[in-house]
């Protein structure tokens, strides 16, 4: 699921049951991106369509995927003003190549934001948190060990 797609479904959750007292988000990596065809759909540079080919060859770079990041990080900041809120993130490598930081990510309390990198390592370095790329269930427990010393008793 894309970060847009994240925000997209918070909100609307929220809309529909406004008797939220914390909201949690997870940002996911900025590589995956929505788009509308007969509904909306997420994609990756992975996604075996024609869409996702001709957006991650034409369209794609990594300064874009941050500022669609930092952006719904804004649009959700904005939204949740009155709303007790957490941020993380899963992050990536290819990140640290973009040279600006976007005006979105100077609006936010969030820009350093804690990453899954910081919860688990990475799989590089700590191979038994993670499982063909994502957390193992050792991985998972050091999540949820870190969320609960944030969600208010």
């Amino acid at each position: 699921m894309s970060n847009d797609m994240i925000v997209m479904k918070t909100i609307e959750y929220i809309e529909k049951y406004p008797d939220v007292d914390y909201v949690i988000t997870q940002f996911t990596v900025p590589r995956r991106v929505m788009y509308y065809k007969n509904g909306w759909k997420n994609i990756t540079p992975w996604t075996k369509n024609t869409e996702s080919r001709v957006f991650f060859k034409y369209l794609d770079s990594q300064e874009m995927r941050m500022y669609n990041l930092w952006k719904n990080v804004y649009i959700l900041e904005q939204y949740l003003q009155n709303t007790p809120h957490y941020f993380w993130r899963a992050s990536e490598g290819s990140e640290k190549n973009v040279q600006n930081d976007c005006i979105f990510k100077k609006l936010v309390p969030w820009s350093d934001m804690v990453t899954l990198y910081d919860l688990i390592g990475t799989p590089e370095t700590h191979p038994k948190h993670y499982v063909t790329g994502h957390p193992s269930k050792e991985g998972h427990n050091l999540i949820a060990q870190h969320l609960q010393g944030v969600v208010p008793k």
